[in-house]
């Protein structure tokens, strides 16, 4: 049986309640310094042109060592991690012509913690962390039932995030290996399609929607955003009702996503599915024809719902695959030739060969599922010899002169 890893993340905010003044002292502390190590290795990066933390590390870890010399040296290590990742992050918005500075500034105040840094204990709802002259802080983590899932896994690597009200979180990674079953050439798959207000998911045999309208709700905050920033005076005022609003937006579309994620995974455990298949998207964002169509591209968050079914999948004990979604709204699923959108419905398709006149998205769940035979079932078949004989299409007819053979 396939063995595949799956890594969540849960977040934690800190009880800073009883906590002593001197804790809290040492916390501001280690986040002043990992700030000012940050933005010096982010300097030394932009002038060297230096994208690998291994060389951020040998150009100045001695250097800092000696610097901070109460402090852990794996904060340095980590702090090279973190600086390199801003300026490969920053180098690639700048190709993109989105940043017009000079060079990254770190301001989040995030510390990465190596999974040495750091004590869990689930248990007890507890995290231990390094900090100056070898000695350790301990922190009480509010949990809640959502966090009572994690208890069985293991955890990896943490941050640890200062807010500006002040509030103190701990995001840790955590990971679970789950067995997944031998998926079979008769498995019985369920194919989704994601759309910007609607979601399709079904086979051959059925197809159903469920309506996200993720497209309407994302446009609303876009306009409401944009009268924030004509309308409201005040840089400190228009910022926290920015991030109000961004918070409150994200938030809703999630719960949608994992609302559309359970109803999906229980149809599948229903008709006793194996597998999930999806799109294998790549939309290029940068332009497509329109501000108003770019705009809504960018807005659209169809990569984080299919993050989200997978891992939920996975750790169901069911298969996840990805096809390739060329062409799939406008092909017939019986003969495989092109459709042209029909005038008795927006969003209905009509074929020119055989006449089938269907919805857009039970069209792209069946040609979805018949990707998915060809590409991971038909291939294992037509290393055959005998299965190389020319096979007719879904109309029982030959895509050549059956006399081309003789």
């Amino acid at each position: 049986m396939p063995v595949e890893e799956v890594r969540l993340t849960a977040r934690f905010k800190v009880d800073l309640a009883d906590v002593d003044e001197s804790v809290v002292s040492e916390i501001y502390r280690l986040f002043d310094e990992y700030e000012e190590i940050v933005n010096g290795l982010l300097e030394l990066a932009t002038g060297n042109h230096i994208t690998s933390f291994v060389e951020l590390c040998h150009a100045r870890y001695h250097e800092l060592r000696k610097r901070y010399p109460t402090l852990p040296s794996m904060y340095i290590v980590t702090a090279c991690r973190h600086a390199a990742s801003i300026y490969k992050s920053f180098m690639k918005s700048r190709k993109r012509s989105v940043c017009e500075r000079n060079g990254p500034t770190f301001r989040g105040r995030a510390i990465w913690l190596h999974k040495i840094l750091f004590k869990l204990d689930v248990e007890g709802w507890r995290a231990i962390i390094a900090v100056h002259g070898g000695r350790w802080i301990t922190l009480r983590l509010l949990h809640g039932e959502y966090h009572e899932r994690f208890k069985g896994m293991e955890h990896d690597e943490a941050q640890l995030v200062l807010r500006d009200d002040g509030n103190l979180h701990l995001n840790v990674v955590f990971f679970q290996m789950v067995m997944l079953p031998k998926v079979g050439a008769d498995a019985k798959v369920i194919t989704v399609d994601v759309n910007e207000n609607v979601i399709a998911y079904g086979n051959d045999d059925f197809v159903e929607r469920f309506e996200t309208y993720e497209g309407i709700i994302r446009t609303r905050y876009f306009l409401k955003r944009r009268r924030i920033q004509s309308k409201v005076r005040g840089r400190e005022l228009q910022r926290r009702l920015l991030e109000k609003y961004r918070g409150r937006e994200w938030r809703r579309v999630r719960e949608i996503y994992y609302k559309a994620a359970k109803e999906i995974i229980g149809k599948v455990k229903e008709t006793g599915a194996a597998v999930i298949v999806m799109e294998d998207l790549e939309i290029h964002k940068e332009y497509m024809g329109s501000e108003e169509l770019n705009g809504r591209l960018h807005r659209w968050s169809y990569r984080r719902f299919q993050q989200i079914l997978e891992y939920q999948a996975k750790l169901h004990g069911l298969n996840v695959k990805y096809v390739d979604p060329a062409y799939t709204s406008r092909t017939c699923p019986l003969c495989g030739n092109e459709m042209d959108p029909s005038r008795n419905g927006r969003r209905l398709m009509r074929c020119r060969r055989c006449g089938l006149e269907e919805d857009r998205d039970v069209v792209a769940v069946k040609n979805l599922t018949h990707r998915y035979y060809e590409e991971h079932i038909s291939t294992k078949i037509s290393q055959n010899p005998l299965f190389n004989a020319p096979m007719p299409d879904r109309c029982g007819e030959f895509a050549f002169p059956l006399k081309a053979l003789q």
